[in-house]
């Protein structure tokens, strides 16, 4: 890996990242397209992007975060089944799915056409309004945090995953996607980690 896969993969992390299109899977194929064998330097770049990316949404949100231990026991509620289900299940996705092309490819297919579907859907069955993220509660946390499992499968956005559980639980599309945004931080230091 030289200085310009660094920064063809920092690029395609940076646009990827906090759109609802699996970063990960993007990285994985983009790093297949530069032939890059998979070891030990290229994990340890991309956990250390990806690890940029945590403390760019922590910045962000901090105003939220900092001493708000309502949302924060929210965001560990909602933390709690994907922890579980990756522990249980991590040896099995990185045996079966992980570094698989084609895992992502019809990964990132489906998700496209589920938002596209969804989408329709949505405009006809609008949330209703006034949710703020404060307010989810933890049973609807729980919820976004099973739906944010799927993610485990390579090329499966977590952050569709997660606005699109939120809609389907009836949040308004704004606090679906901040909460995403706030599960982000546990879920991608604990995959990075």
């Amino acid at each position: 890996m030289n200085i310009f896969h660094s920064l063809i993969l920092g690029a395609v992390e940076g646009v990827t990242e906090f759109l609802p299109i699996s970063s990960t899977g993007h990285l994985i194929l983009t790093s297949h397209l530069l032939r890059l064998s998979e070891n030990d330097v290229l994990k340890t770049f991309e956990i250390s992007i990806q690890f940029a990316a945590i403390l760019a949404v922590a910045a962000l949100y901090w105003k939220i975060l900092s001493g708000n231990f309502a949302i924060i026991k929210k965001i560990i509620v909602g933390f709690i089944p994907t922890g579980i289900l990756g522990l249980l299940l991590h040896s099995l996705v990185k045996k079966y799915l992980l570094g698989s092309e084609i895992v992502v490819l019809w990964s990132l297919f489906l998700g496209g056409v589920a938002i596209l579907m969804f989408e329709r859907w949505y405009a006809e069955n609008k949330a209703a309004e006034g949710v703020m993220v404060g307010q989810i509660s933890y049973q609807q946390a729980a919820l976004v945090g099973l739906f944010q499992s799927i993610a485990m499968i390579p090329g499966v956005s977590r952050s569709a995953a997660t606005i699109l559980g939120g809609l389907l639980l009836g949040l308004p599309r704004k606090t679906a996607v901040e909460f995403s945004f706030l599960l982000a931080v546990p879920t991608m230091a604990a995959a990075t980690g």
